[in-house]
């Protein structure tokens, strides 16, 4: 004999149906919430650097000696959870003296072009970090006075050289509004500035 459910039996188990497909709601859209949260986020990182943006750093060279010189880098590469990868270019110079004796001296004038290539990544919207690469052309020159005494004052002599030359970098930026703000780069180079700082600009 087939045995029919009381319809108590299925009153009692309504309620258990009804919290179930609530916590499956429930679920479905706290995952929603979280899948919006997380593209929101990554768009908000991915943005300031889509593919094509150029940026260029006018910065001022310190150690050893002062010197000026100009980057532009241009995002070749971006995905927000890679970072980007941007290649561009290096022009710059620095200039540095030394006073070994008070009858000789020394004054070293480097100059360099170069392309350069980099990894960045953003911490934030504003504030980004990045290592790269460059090599190329440097020119060195080397200028170099000593006191003859046979004439009373100091002679001249000058030799220049263009050398290859590679440089690992790493830096920061900081941006105050999209287009705009400061950077500082550290780089390892016997032809250039270990320190540099100046603006960036973002197009």
């Amino acid at each position: 004999m087939a045995l029919v459910p009381k319809a108590g039996d299925q009153n009692k188990k309504e309620p258990y149906q009804k919290l179930i497909e609530m916590k499956k709601v429930i679920m479905l859209v706290m995952v929603a919430i979280m899948t919006l949260a997380v593209s929101q986020k990554a768009q908000a990182i991915e943005d300031p650097n889509p593919v094509g943006t150029t940026v260029i750093g006018l910065r001022a060279g310190f150690l050893p000696g002062v010197g000026s010189n100009l980057t532009v880098d241009v995002t070749a590469v971006n995905n927000w959870w890679k970072g980007h990868f941007t290649v561009g270019a290096y022009a710059g110079f620095n200039v540095n003296n030394f006073n070994r004796y008070n009858d000789y001296k020394d004054y070293y004038v480097h100059f360099g072009i170069m392309p350069r290539a980099s990894y960045g990544l953003n911490i934030t919207r504003d504030f980004e970090v990045h290592a790269g690469v460059m090599m190329g052309a440097a020119m060195w020159q080397h200028t170099y006075k000593y006191l003859d005494n046979g004439h009373g004052g100091f002679e001249n002599h000058s030799e220049s050289h263009w050398n290859f030359c590679h440089s690992e970098f790493v830096g920061a930026r900081y941006y105050f509004t999209p287009n705009f703000g400061v950077e500082a780069e550290a780089n390892y180079s016997n032809y250039m500035s270990y320190l540099n700082v100046g603006f960036t600009f973002r197009f």
